[in-house]
């Protein structure tokens, strides 16, 4: 028995698609639908945050094995930008730490976030990328690293401009270029 369709049947059974007025969509459904949508094109601050937390964990621990912070690294490479850094001065060498600590995991957050979370890291962007900072330092006091005031606070100078400097390039680039994958 031959189960194919014609083309002339395909043809007649899509006419009658069209034509048909077609079932109501129960109310319900179309809410949660509806309700989906929005989730996925209005992530929650809180959501996109600890997803920038998360991506900073992973990249913000891989930074420290090529620029150590407060002297600390997980991997004891033996090499370090830090070293390099220290040529221009302590306080130099701690900002551009703290550039690199921050910056490194806000620039790879626009590879992994969705256009939408993008968005709202953006929009949020002068408390989330401040917070990101000051939750780093206390990490890094949390692991036992000692800090004078003066040296924290170039490290998050540092970190500041390298959270803010990822978006900053992002809004200059054209219209339509992006950098997620998804």
């Amino acid at each position: 028995m031959n189960s194919k369709i014609t083309e002339r049947e395909w043809l007649e059974d899509f006419s009658d698609f069209v034509s048909s007025d077609g079932a109501p969509v129960p109310k319900n459904l179309s809410q949660k639908i509806l309700g989906y949508v929005h989730r996925e094109l209005n992530p929650s601050s809180w959501f996109v945050f600890a997803k920038l937390i998360g991506i900073h964990s992973v990249v913000g621990t891989l930074s420290l094995s090529i620029c150590e912070q407060f002297g600390m690294s997980p991997f004891n490479t033996g090499i370090s930008l830090a070293e390099y850094f220290m040529k221009f001065g302590h306080s130099v060498c701690m900002a551009l730490c703290g550039f690199l600590f921050i910056g490194f995991s806000v620039a790879l957050a626009f590879f992994i976030l969705k256009p939408e979370e993008f968005f709202v890291l953006k929009k949020n962007s002068w408390i989330q990328i401040p917070s990101l900072g000051l939750l780093s330092l206390a990490a890094f006091v949390g692991f036992g690293a000692e800090m004078v005031f003066g040296i924290g606070l170039l490290w998050f100078i540092g970190a500041m401009l390298g959270g803010f400097t990822p978006i900053l390039v992002r809004k200059k680039l054209p219209a339509g270029f992006c950098f997620t994958a998804a």
